[in-house]
């Protein structure tokens, strides 16, 4: 069975700190697995001293030629929506930001031409990002995404060897790069107008295969294969998930190695997390974590404690002088 990465990485962030963990995590619990690395010449020249403990858990590794002109990020997109191109036989493709919790036996899935998981597990029209998601697809004319109750994450995608499989990853490849001439690099846009053209041909896959657990991932916990924790999303945020944590990955990027103490983390990930938790399932909260205002109050704190401690004073006080005036009937 063949398992696929998709690789760009500088010195200066933590994709392959993240990638080192997940594909130790998948030799871990699949020791007879094919792990295959696709990778770029910018990607390549990085990965060695310390950044060579990978080696140990990949059966191969492929540095594909992507235009000089694309950046760290648009590498990954453009290799990543051609990898039939490069890739024979059915494959299950996996983020880099992820964490592979037991078996990833993927014959239940033989059958289907393409499997994904839906965003964040809800339909469409119920996702937190809907507006966002809404807009960014009507500058780009993919109005017809919305036809479909789901919108596909593409974190983890099951290929099976068809030709329509091959045929979708070409039309998805030739649409990222029409998205790129309009700004967008962004790959899930062009997935999701891929398989409009294809007639819905995604089959929704149980959301044990890509549980995301930043949203709506932890009724698929227990049962998990993959944890996806959203390595994008976490700029501003302390992980609840310890293996994303920052202290975690800088112990791999200043050592190459994994820890006796992280490598016990993967052998029971769904057990890592932070002890100072909490979880929200209140529709108004989740409304306000989820909107514009919290989402620059957490970076004023984040960047600036002080003025946030000031201006949290502040709106606290002003409640308390406004439910004392009510109170008293003034």
């Amino acid at each position: 069975m063949n398992y696929v990465y998709v690789l760009t990485a500088s010195p200066d962030d933590t994709y392959y700190e993240q990638f080192f963990l997940s594909v130790a995590s998948l030799r871990l619990h699949n020791p007879s697995a094919v792990v295959i690395v696709l990778t770029n010449k910018n990607t390549e020249k990085y990965l060695c001293g310390c950044r060579r403990g990978y080696e140990k858990y990949v059966s191969k590794i492929e540095n594909i030629a992507v235009p000089d002109k694309f950046s760290q990020k648009e590498a990954s997109r453009w290799i990543k929506t051609s990898i039939c191109q490069y890739i024979a036989g059915d494959f299950l493709y996996i983020d880099c930001d992820t964490i592979i919790t037991g078996s990833l036996d993927y014959t239940s899935l033989r059958g289907i031409n393409i499997g994904a998981v839906p965003d964040c597990h809800i339909p469409f029209k119920n996702h937190h990002y809907y507006r966002q998601f809404r807009d960014e697809n009507i500058k780009l004319g993919f109005n017809s995404v919305f036809e479909y109750e789901n919108y596909y994450n593409g974190g983890v995608i099951y290929c099976g060897d068809t030709p329509d499989s091959r045929r979708f990853f070409e039309k998805w490849h030739s649409l990222w790069n029409d998205c790129r001439q309009k700004g967008s690099s962004q790959d899930m846009p062009p997935l999701n107008r891929a398989n409009y053209e294809f007639h819905n041909i995604i089959s929704e896959i149980s959301g044990e295969w890509n549980c995301q657990i930043s949203h709506n991932g932890l009724p698929f916990l227990s049962h998990a294969k993959i944890i996806h924790y959203f390595s994008t999303s976490l700029f501003f945020v302390s992980p609840p998930f310890t293996l994303a944590s920052e202290s975690v990955l800088s112990s791999i990027k200043k050592t190459g190695e994994i820890s006796t103490e992280i490598y016990a983390k993967l052998q029971d990930p769904k057990s890592a997390f932070e002890a100072n938790s909490t979880i929200v399932s209140d529709d108004d909260v989740l409304k306000v974590i989820n909107s514009s205002i919290f989402s620059m109050l957490r970076r004023l704190r984040k960047k600036n404690r002080v003025i946030f401690d000031i201006l949290d004073a502040f709106v606290y006080r002003l409640i308390f002088f406004l439910k004392r005036n009510v109170s008293s009937g003034r």
